[in-house]
């Protein structure tokens, strides 16, 4: 178990996003998408450690349309079903953000990724 050097950023659908999986849901699904079972198909993102909250703010509006998109392209790739304004005020509607200033790899083995 360590402490590692960066923070943590996850983002859980809010009720606009719960709605919208719930319209682009496979007919077998449909209706049973609810607000805490969404919380499974939200992200967390690993960013550097950053001083101030101001600086990580300014890190999550600047990339709010990826943020936004990542997390639609998620639940589907088809982009004709995505909501047409993807802005930064739609962000903050559609979805829930919490910081975690401490994070810690409870992980024996190394951190495996690939390249988006």
């Amino acid at each position: 178990m360590r402490v590692v050097n960066r923070t943590a950023v996850t983002i859980t659908g809010a009720q606009p996003f719960v709605d919208w999986m719930r319209d682009t849901d496979a007919d077998f699904n449909r209706g049973a998408i609810t607000v805490p079972r969404a919380k499974a198909y939200g992200s967390a993102f690993l960013l550097p450690e950053f001083e101030l909250e101001e600086d990580l703010t300014e890190w999550v509006e600047e990339n709010a349309v990826w943020l936004f998109e990542f997390q639609l392209a998620a639940w589907t790739e088809h982009e004709a079903s995505w909501p047409p304004t993807r802005d930064l005020a739609a962000f903050r509607d559609w979805f829930r953000i919490d910081i975690h200033s401490v994070v810690v790899d409870m992980g024996d083995d190394d951190i495996e990724g690939e390249e988006l």
